[in-house]
């Protein structure tokens, strides 16, 4: 691996030199921006690189670089450990993937495996841990099924139940207002579970008229989910009224990889897409900010759309306040820097700083501007 920036000054860009998919912020480092970014490597040895970066500082620090056997297609951060982490890789044969944790050694220049999880017979996706941050179990999807596992201590867990039955299995998201609510995507659909009884408890059929890449709760409203894919929307649904989104984002002209609400600030998301950029959007009429009205049953899938009245009937109006364009749903930035497809992006410890990550090996640390972060930390 190398970094790419060769100057004097501090950069935001991180190079590696092997094509890389696999990115994970280290949760369970509360107070430092940490990141784990794995390679993808056929022929040669795979490595993982441990990346720190400071918010409105600039500048990005390898950590630690770590061997890891065959190539890594996810890695998934443990929250109840800083040094625990799961990966996805595939051993080199057709369909044969695997997954296992692996635990950082306490000079912090290795790691070591604890234990794999077996029982997949197709390519697994990213390993789902509790959002509230207890190691109490994992869930992990294949192209067809949806396992639950046991505690996650030193030793191999249990799988508790095995569910879904799907075609397509994608992608998964654990609700973290709603206890044992997952969310997963199978080619165009949506399923809502309730994982403890393997019952189905919400579903969109045709969420999406291509195949959706990525899906999250949002963290602090219970019903809000967000969904994206290959037909480059973004879209919001209100599980509990699924006939149509409550709001569409149309900006992206191809795949979008990766969409994650901000952990903290929930009218904040970010997009990665195979446009080679990263979108930055504002979402506050369905966010937590709002606390005017309900708005998550309002349907507002006009693609963020203005109209405009005829004049006599702008006429008869009162005069309306002056908009606050932060409180107005609609893109905020794009980003530029990567010149790859764009498979994984990430928020980090710090309310807004946050990391993408291109096929070609970079990893680029971004912030929100700073016109809209000041007037967030203040709500």
């Amino acid at each position: 691996m190398f970094n790419t920036n060769t100057s004097n000054t501090s950069s935001n860009v991180y190079g590696l030199s092997q094509k890389t998919r696999a990115l994970a912020h280290v949760a369970g480092e509360t107070d430092i921006n940490r990141f784990l970014v794995g390679t993808l490597s056929l022929r040669e040895d795979n490595e993982i690189a441990l990346l720190e970066s400071k918010e409105n500082e600039g500048g990005v620090k390898c950590i630690s670089i770590f061997s890891h056997p065959k190539e890594i297609w996810s890695i998934t951060s443990c929250p109840f450990d800083a040094n625990l982490f799961f990966t996805v890789y595939n051993t080199g044969t057709s369909n044969d993937f695997k997954s296992s944790l692996w635990r950082i050694n306490e000079n912090m220049d290795s790691i070591q495996e604890v234990f794999e999880l077996k029982g997949h017979t197709s390519m697994i996706k990213p390993i789902l841990c509790d959002p509230s941050g207890s190691n109490d179990y994992i869930v992990s999807l294949d192209d067809s099924n949806i396992r639950l596992w046991g505690k996650i201590e030193d030793s191999e867990p249990q799988c508790v139940k095995t569910f879904g039955n799907l075609s397509k299995l994608s992608v998964g998201s654990i609700n973290p207002n709603i206890p044992n609510q997952l969310a997963t995507a199978n080619d165009v659909n949506i399923k809502g579970w309730d994982f403890r009884n393997a019952k189905e408890t919400f579903s969109i059929d045709k969420a999406h008229s291509e195949q959706i890449r990525d899906i999250d709760f949002n963290p602090n409203k219970p019903y809000n989910l967000l969904s994206a894919g290959d037909d480059s929307k973004l879209k919001i649904w209100d599980t509990r009224q699924t006939k149509e989104p409550v709001k569409i984002f149309s900006s992206h002209n191809h795949w979008i990889w990766s969409a994650k609400f901000n952990k903290f600030q929930d009218q904040l998301i970010i997009t990665s897409s195979s446009d080679n950029t990263v979108k930055l959007w504002n979402l506050y009429s369905l966010s937590s900010a709002n606390n005017t009205k309900d708005s998550t049953t309002t349907n507002s899938n006009d693609q963020t759309s203005d109209t405009s009245s005829n004049s006599s009937t702008q006429s008869q109006q009162p005069t309306k306040p002056k908009k606050n364009k932060r409180n107005e749903d609609q893109l905020i930035k794009t980003y530029e820097e990567h010149e790859d497809s764009i498979y994984n992006i990430s928020w980090g410890s710090s309310n807004f700083l946050f990391a993408s990550l291109s096929y070609d090996g970079r990893f680029v640390i971004n912030n929100v501007p700073k016109e809209y972060s000041d007037i967030l930390s203040y709500i």
